[in-house]
Parts: C-alpha cells; structure tokens; sequence
C-alpha cells in the first residue's frame, strides 16, 4: 500500500497538467455512453441515443471465445450475451420534459470462464455471470432533469456513473472496468452486473467544472438464496448501501473522482468468533476510491493518448480483498484511417486484507498478499452492427492463491448489435 499512496498523487498531478491546455469540449473523461461504443456489457451501457420518435429498442449480442491456461483448469469455452434495451423520452412521448424511462433484460449463457478456468478476484469477462445461466430484468428506472440537478428512482446499475471514467471503458477485466476493492464487497456484491438493486441516485452540478452525486440501495441486490432470481428486500441484515462521489471534469478529457462507500447491513468479521465458537458478526462495511483521467497526447479530433488510475480501498474486517491499484493507457484512433478503433494496455493489483491472510493460514492454505494483472486489447467497430476485440490478459497468484499457476487467457469478443427507432 505504501508504494500506492507514493505514486498516486504522481499520478493526478500529471492529469491535471494534462487537462490544464486542453479544450472544454466534451465529456471523453466520462463513461461511455451506449453498449455499441463500450466493451461493457450491455447490461452496463447508458440508455440508448435520443430519437425522432422518443422511442428506441437496442438489441445486442456479444460473444467470447477463450482459450485458458494456468489458474484453475486449462481450456476453452464461449460465452454469451444477449440483452435487449428500451428507452423512452418521457419529454417527447408524454410531455415530461427531462424525463426519460430505460428498461433493461438479458439472458446469458451457463459457462463461467472465471469460475471454470481462472478462479481471480480481478475477473476476467466483462459478460461472465458465475451463476450459471440467467434470464432476468436488469435495469428498470425512471431518470429525471431539473435544471443542474438529475435524480433516478428504480432498479439500476451503479457501475454505469460511479467510480468510472471514459478511458476504463475498453477493458475487460474487472479492476480497469471498475473498481475491484468495491466491487468485491457487500452480501452480494454492489449493485453491479450481474446482480443490481433498487436504487435512488441524485447528482448535482455545482459548477461548470464540479458535480457531486449521491445513491441510497438495497445493501444485498437480489436473491443470495436464489441467484437466478430478481429479488428486491428490505431487512436489517441486509441492510442499505450508501455511496457518494465528488467529480471535477475541467476539460472534455480530464475528470478526477473521490467516492466513499457504506453498507449498513450485517457481516461476518473475517477469522473472528464469539466466546462460544460461533462466528462473530459486525454491522457495517466500508471503503472509498480516488481516481481519474486525463489525455496525454491528441493529434486532432477525438484521436489521442488518455491514461487513467484508480485506487480503491475497503476494512479488511468485512472483507478479502482490502485494496486495489489500476493504472493504464488507451489510445483512440491509433491509426489514422481507423480513427474509432481503441488500443488498451493496462496492469492492477488487489490486496488481500490481513484478516482475510489470517484465516487461510488458519485452514492450512497458502494465500499471497497480492494478485496481479495486466491487459492488452484492441477494439475494432468493422461496421455500425459489428464490433470485434481480441484481448490478452496475465495473472499472477489468481485467487491471491500461490499454488496456483500463472494464468494466460486469449480472447476474442464480438458484439452485434442495432438500434430501433420506434
């Protein structure tokens, strides 16, 4: 963690430097903002673009081939996702100026190549559920603008706005993706792909340059019991969670975030038990993140070199993993005929929390203190229905497990997708 906090600041610096010179044009520092431009599941992506018609359908299916070596098991498998996206502007269909309803389902196929075949706390398939195959409502929310201020009431996917910038969008592994230290936490993970929860969320704009935003949901998103189960319940052990974030965008290139995270609901503390040998229990988990991103090189257009950074960190009582690093580089527009393809290196490392340490070496298990990654990838979109991404990932120690070997994943991911104007 001490290396962490010497490079973080490092780190920032150089983003604000880099988005000192640059023009206020867009948002590219913020999360993309439709499936057919993300290497997001679509179950992550934004609501579909605005229409004629205030109406739009956006069917989508990705699929991976991976072939496995090291981990839990060598071999191939192929993945699959098939996701369909409503959106309504409730201002062009009812008069509800600033509204706008999204619904959301998919189905995915039963294979899971983090399950199967590498066993990492940074997971590797940005479709892979590890429950086998689902068929569920995924979204399903109301949003609403009022001048700066935008509230959202419903079912609804935190990984869409909090703790992600534009540049992360490209990867597939979970650490560049988001945020493993968060997204490793809660009774059944946040309310995140594939398990997401009822939600409201408020986000404010303070300035031209500062916002903030702010999110009240269920503490354990669907069902622990049943998995294959949309499932909405309110209970003291599963408490809520609670998550804010402060964002400071001076540029179309260059966002920085500060987030802080709070379940309310009921934990098992990690290697502690009561005086009579039943497992102790605490109220309450923790934990925050600081990152960004900022373009480094531009040669014009929307063609340009951005790096990103995160670090996230969350109690080692409640949790196995107690901190994560990513740090890494996209560039769009590589070549200068192909200026919407996306190249992406990118390397993290999560922590396993000591008591976490302690009680593997309690059962007679090995356990590292670090699990470590690195992506390459390269997005092509070949035409408006077809995108295609080969990607290379390496682990060490997945699982935080040293007998474990070394593991090497090749992929190929491949989206066809169309948008409907209804």
């Amino acid at each position: 963690m001490a290396n962490w906090k010497l490079a973080l600041p490092a780190v920032f610096a150089l983003m604000l430097a880099g988005g000192a010179g640059s023009p206020a044009l867009a948002d590219d520092a913020a999360p993309a903002a439709g499936p057919a431009q993300s290497a997001q599941p679509p179950a992550r992506a934004k609501a579909a673009d605005d229409s004629s018609s205030g109406v739009t359908l956006r069917l989508q299916y990705t699929g991976e081939a991976a072939y496995n070596t090291g981990g839990l098991h060598d071999g191939g498998t192929y993945l699959n996702n098939i996701d369909a996206q409503l959106g309504v502007d409730a201002g062009r269909v009812f008069g509800w100026t600033g509204g706008k309803f999204l619904f959301e389902g998919f189905y995915n196929n039963a294979d899971s190549l983090n399950g199967r075949y590498v066993g990492a706390f940074q997971d590797p398939s940005a479709i892979d559920t590890e429950e086998g195959s689902l068929f569920r409502l995924y979204q399903a929310y109301y949003e609403q603008k009022i001048g700066g201020t935008n509230l959202l009431f419903g079912i609804y996917d935190l990984e869409t706005e909090f703790a992600v910038t534009k540049p992360m969008d490209i990867f597939f592994n979970g650490e560049y993706a988001w945020n493993t230290a968060l997204d490793a936490s809660g009774q059944n993970g946040p309310s995140t792909y594939p398990n997401t929860s009822l939600a409201f969320r408020v986000r404010q704009r303070i300035s031209s340059d500062w916002s903030v935003q702010a999110a009240v949901l269920d503490g354990a998103p669907d069902s622990t019991k049943y998995p294959n189960s949309n499932a909405i319940t309110f209970s003291g052990v599963n408490g809520a969670l609670l998550i804010g974030e402060v964002d400071y965008t001076p540029t179309r290139t260059t966002k920085v975030m500060a987030g802080y995270w709070n379940y309310t609901g009921q934990f098992d503390a990690i290697n502690q038990t009561n005086s009579d040998g039943t497992q102790r229990e605490v109220f309450g988990s923790r934990g925050g993140y600081v990152g960004g991103a900022t373009r480094l090189y531009s040669p014009g257009g929307h063609r340009g070199l951005d790096v990103f950074a995160n670090l996230g960190i969350a109690g080692s009582t409640t949790n196995e993993i107690n901190g994560s690093f990513n740090v890494g580089l996209t560039y769009t527009g590589l070549l200068e005929d192909r200026p919407q393809d996306k190249f992406g290196i990118a390397t993290g490392v999560a922590q396993a929390g000591n008591a976490y340490k302690q009680a593997q070496i309690a059962a007679g298990d090995r356990v590292s203190s670090y699990e470590n990654n690195f992506e390459v990838t390269y997005r092509a979109p070949i035409n408006d229905w077809l995108t295609v991404q080969p990607d290379i990932q390496y682990w060490i120690h997945p699982g935080l497990d040293p007998s474990r070997k070394n593991d090497l994943l090749l992929m190929l991911h491949f989206e066809i997708s169309h948008l409907f104007d209804l």
